[in-house]
C-alpha cells in the first residue's frame, strides 16, 4: 500500500511538470484577447516561478515585442490627431516593454524635439576639376559690338589674366555681346553658346576654345571614373536604366558593374557622372518594412450515431449434406439424393447485432502568427505535418505483358496552415496584401484507411490602413448524412421496422475566422531632395548652374557677306563615335554648314555591310527650308555598302544657304564588330554653277 501511494506522489510529481502553470494560461488568454498588460504580469509570474521553463521566457518576449508595436500604433495615431504629449507617453510606454527598438527611439526623439528653423539646403558638390582657373578679377566689366570672336576671346583673357588657345577649324566670326556684371566662367559659357563652340581648361591659366563637333568633345572634353558602393540595390539591375539616363547624344557611358562588391564605376565626362551621383543617391533607398499579424480559428464539431439492429450478413444461403461420397466430377445423380430427409440440409441466416453508438468530437485550431517582411517580397509561412498518401500503380510482370503487379508509392500532403502573403506599402500610409491562406486537415478515412484532407483556400487582394484590421468570416460548413439500413419490407413498418433496420446520422459543422492586421514599422526615407528635379546641364555651358538663365537679347551674331567660291563649307556625320547592341536600329544625321549657297548635291557613303545595313534615308530639314518640295535622290546598295544622296534647288538662281541637317541615315546593327560610315566624295555646284568645296568626317560605330 505504501508503495503504490509513493509511485502516485511520483506520478503527480512528473505530471506538473509536464503540464503548463496556470499562471501562463491566464497570460495566454490574455493575450489571444490582446490584453498586453495582463499577459506581461501573468508571463513575468510565470516566469518567475519556473525560470528554467524556455516556454514562459519567450511568451513573455513574445508579449512585450506585441504590447510595444501596439503602444507605437497608439502613439502615431495620437501624434497625427496633434496630441502631442499623449502620443510622447504611449511612445515611452513602447520604449519600456522594448528598450532596445531604436526606431521607437527615433520617435520619441521626433516628437520631444523641437522644431528645427527653415534653413537654405547646402549646395550638392559635383566633381571637381583638377585643377581652377587663376583670374584676377571677380566681375567682368566688357561690352563689344560687331567685334571679332577671337578678339572678343583675347581680350577677355588679358582683363581676367588668362591665355586661350584656339582648335585648328575654330570659326572667327564677328559678334556682339555684353559681359557687364559676369564671371569669367559665365562670360565663357556665353560666348562658347553665341559661337557654337566649347571650351576646355589645359591648366590654371590656359584655356582652348573648341567647335562644338562631337568628334571634337570626343578629342577634348575632360572624363572622369568615380565608383559607387550601393547598399539596397543591385548594381546590375540599375545598369541599364542609368547608361539610358546620362547617354549623351554622341556616345554611351562606361558602366563596370562589380558583383562581389555591389559597386557600379563610371567613366564620363564630370556633369555626366555629378548626374549619375545623384539619380543612384534618389535610387538606392531601403524598402519599407510591416509587420503583419494574423488571428486564424477553425473550430469544427462532428457527431456520429448509430442506433438499430446490423446484420452481419445481407444473405440466407444453404447446402447439401447427404452421406456418401462426393463424385469426382462434382454432379450427383437424382436417385442418390435423399430429399425426403432434413437432417441431409443446412441452412445460415445472418447474423444480428443491436448497435447503439453516439459520437461527439470538437476540434480547435487557433494560430497567432506575427510575420515580419519587407515591402514588395513574399512572405511565407506554414505549419503543419506531412502525411503520407499512398498511390497504387500497376505494371506488367514482363515486358509487353498486361499490367497487373501492383506498386505502391507514397506521397507527402501537408496538412496545417500554409500562408503566403505579398505586402506593398503605400505612400499613404496603407498597405496593399496579396493573400494566399490555405488550411488542410485530415477530415477521416476512405478506403484502405486512405485519409481524406479538407482544404479551405482563401485568395484576395486587399488594401488596408496601418493598423487596420480585416475579419473574413462565413467559412461554414455544415454537413448532415443520414442512412437507414434494414430488411426490405420490413424497415418501412411503423415502430415495427425499427427492429429490422440500422440508422447512421452524421453531422459535421466547420467555420473558419480570419482576422488580419498590418503595421507599417519602416516606410522608404523620403527627404524634401527627393521632390525636386534635375536640371540636366545643356551641353556647352561649363560654368553656368541651373537657376542661371541666358537673356537672348544680351549677344547676336552677324554672319559676314560670303565671299564668291570661297568660305568653311563641312558635311559632318552626327554622332562621330558611339556603341550600339547587336540587333538594334540607330540613326546617324548628315549636318550641312556653309555661307555659299547651293544649287545641287550629291555625295557618296561607304559602309562595312557586314557589320551594320542601310535600311533608309529620310530627307532633313534643311532640303525644306526654300518652302517647296525639292527633288531628293537616295540609292541604297547593301551589297557592295554603299549610298547615293541627291538633291536640286528647285528655284532658278537660289540655292540652299546656311545649316541643318541634310539628311538622316537608318541603319541596323548586323554582327559584333567595329565599322567606319565615311563620305567618300562630294560633288555641288552653285546656283550659277560655280563649284563649290567641302570638308568632311567620318563616324565610327561599335557594335557589341
Amino acid at each position: 500500500m505504501k508503495k503504490a501511494a509513493a509511485l502516485i506522489m511520483i506520478m503527480g510529481a512528473l505530471w506538473g511538470c509536464a503540464v503548463l502553470s496556470r499562471s501562463y494560461k491566464q497570460g495566454n488568454a490574455a493575450e489571444i484577447n490582446k490584453q498586453w498588460e495582463e499577459a506581461i504580469k501573468y508571463y513575468e509570474k510565470a516566469t518567475l516561478e519556473n525560470p528554467r521553463e524556455a516556454v514562459y521566457r519567450l511568451a513573455l518576449m513574445r508579449a512585450k515585442t506585441s504590447a510595444g508595436l501596439f503602444c507605437a500604433q497608439q502613439a502615431r495615431v495620437l501624434a497625427e490627431q496633434g496630441k502631442k504629449e499623449e502620443a510622447v507617453s504611449e511612445v515611452r510606454k513602447a520604449l519600456s516593454y522594448d528598450p532596445l527598438n531604436r526606431i521607437y527611439a527615433d520617435e520619441l526623439a521626433a516628437l520631444t524635439r523641437e522644431p528645427a528653423k527653415k534653413t537654405e539646403p547646402a549646395a550638392e558638390k559635383g566633381i571637381e576639376a583638377p585643377f581652377k582657373l587663376k583670374v584676377t578679377v571677380e566681375k567682368v566689366q566688357l561690352k563689344f559690338t560687331d567685334a571679332q570672336l577671337r578678339s572678343i576671346f583675347q581680350v577677355l583673357g588679358k582683363y581676367a589674366g588668362i591665355n586661350f588657345v584656339f582648335d585648328e577649324q575654330f570659326r572667327d566670326v564677328p559678334l556682339s555681346i555684353d559681359l557687364t556684371d559676369r564671371t569669367f566662367e559665365q562670360a565663357m559659357s556665353f560666348l562658347c553658346l553665341a559661337s557654337k563652340n566649347f571650351y576646355r581648361p589645359i591648366d590654371e591659366k590656359t584655356v582652348i576654345i573648341v567647335p562644338d563637333q562631337p568628334m571634337k568633345r570626343m578629342q577634348y572634353e575632360l572624363n572622369a571614373i568615380k565608383t559607387f558602393y550601393l547598399s539596397n540595390l543591385n548594381a546590375q539591375d540599375v545598369q541599364n536604366s542609368l547608361a539610358m539616363m546620362i547617354r549623351t547624344q554622341y556616345k554611351a557611358p562606361s558602366i563596370i558593374i562589380d558583383k562581389n562588391l555591389n559597386s557600379v564605376t563610371i567613366r564620363d565626362t564630370p556633369n555626366a557622372v555629378n548626374l549619375a551621383e545623384k539619380l543612384l543617391r534618389r535610387w538606392d533607398k531601403s524598402k519599407g518594412e510591416v509587420i503583419i499579424d494574423l488571428e486564424i480559428m477553425e473550430v469544427s464539431r462532428l457527431k456520429m450515431q448509430k442506433l438499430g439492429i446490423d446484420l452481419g450478413q445481407n444473405t440466407i444461403s444453404g447446402r447439401y449434406s447427404g452421406s456418401g461420397t462426393f463424385p469426382a466430377d462434382g454432379w450427383f445423380g437424382l436417385k442418390d439424393i435423399g430429399l425426403s430427409k432434413s437432417t441431409n440440409y443446412q441452412l445460415s441466416l445472418p447474423s444480428m447485432f443491436l448497435q447503439f453508438l453516439e459520437t461527439d468530437a470538437d476540434t480547435k485550431i487557433i494560430a497567432q502568427p506575427r510575420l515580419r517582411g519587407i515591402g514588395s517580397e513574399d512572405i511565407k509561412y506554414m505549419v503543419g505535418q506531412k502525411v503520407p498518401v499512398p498511390q497504387t500503380t500497376f505494371t506488367p510482370f514482363a515486358a509487353g505483358g498486361v499490367s497487373q503487379q501492383p506498386i505502391v508509392n507514397y506521397i507527402y500532403q501537408d496538412v496545417g496552415i500554409d500562408v503566403k502573403i505579398k505586402p506593398r506599402i503605400h505612400y499613404e500610409k496603407e498597405v496593399t496584401l496579396e493573400l494566399e491562406i490555405k488550411i488542410t486537415s485530415i477530415g477521416g478515412t476512405g478506403i484502405a484507411d486512405i485519409p481524406i484532407i479538407t482544404t479551405r483556400e482563401v485568395k484576395n487582394i486587399i488594401r488596408l490602413k496601418d493598423g487596420e484590421t480585416n475579419l473574413l468570416a462565413g467559412l461554414l460548413k455544415d454537413e448532415e448524412r443520414k442512412s437507414l439500413k434494414g430488411i426490405p419490407g420490413l424497415k418501412g413498418v411503423p415502430f415495427l421496422g425499427a427492429l429490422f433496420s440500422n440508422t447512421d446520422t452524421t453531422i459535421e459543422q466547420t467555420d473558419v475566422i480570419l482576422t488580419i492586421t498590418p503595421y507599417i514599422i519602416r516606410t522608404v526615407p523620403l527627404t524634401e531632395e527627393d521632390s525636386k528635379p534635375l536640371w540636366v546641364d545643356v551641353e556647352g555651358l561649363q560654368g553656368q548652374t541651373s537657376d542661371q538663365a541666358v537673356p537672348e537679347e544680351e549677344f547676336s551674331t552677324a554672319e559676314p557677306e560670303p565671299e564668291e567660291g570661297g568660305g568653311p563649307n563641312t558635311i559632318i556625320l552626327n554622332p562621330a563615335n558611339f556603341e550600339a547592341p547587336k540587333g538594334r536600329e540607330f540613326r546617324v544625321s548628315v549636318d550641312l554648314r556653309t555661307d555659299l549657297e547651293i544649287g545641287n548635291m550629291s555625295l557618296n557613303l561607304s559602309y562595312n555591310p557586314q557589320i551594320i545595313k542601310l535600311k533608309d534615308v529620310t530627307e532633313g530639314g534643311l532640303a525644306r527650308q526654300l518652302g517647296e518640295k525639292i527633288p531628293f535622290l537616295k540609292n541604297i546598295d547593301n551589297s557592295a555598302g554603299a549610298c547615293t544622296i541627291g538633291l536640286t534647288s528647285p528655284v532658278v538662281g537660289k540655292g540652299i544657304k546656311g545649316g541643318g541637317i541634310l539628311a538622316v541615315l537608318v541603319f541596323e546593327s548586323v554582327a559584333p564588330g567595329e565599322a567606319a560610315i565615311a563620305i567618300t566624295s562630294v560633288s555641288a555646284n552653285g546656283p550659277t554653277g560655280q563649284p563649290l568645296q567641302f570638308e568632311t568626317n567620318e563616324s565610327r560605330v561599335v557594335i557589341r
